[in-house]
């Protein structure tokens, strides 16, 4: 791994990961569709990982409204 100065001068690190083709795919598709880098990208989905895990960990539910009014709750492994 590789530090480097980030932006606003906080450090950052380089790392290697390995996707499929259509994960990169998909990866790419989302970067162009919001209109954000591959790295934003993957730096959002952590910021959500985490929060998901945070929420869990203090007792709470991640519940997805469907258009349709029916109500969800967002289940994981």
């Amino acid at each position: 791994m590789l530090k480097e100065q980030g932006r606003k001068g906080r450090a950052t690190h380089r790392v290697n990961v390995n996707f499929s083709e259509d994960a990169y795919e998909t990866l790419k598709e989302i970067a162009r569709s919001r209109d954000k880098t591959i790295s934003e990208v993957l730096r959002d989905a952590i910021a959500l990982e985490r929060w998901y895990e945070d929420t869990k960990r203090e007792g709470g539910r991640v519940v997805v409204e469907l258009q349709d009014g029916r109500a969800r709750e967002v289940v994981r492994p």
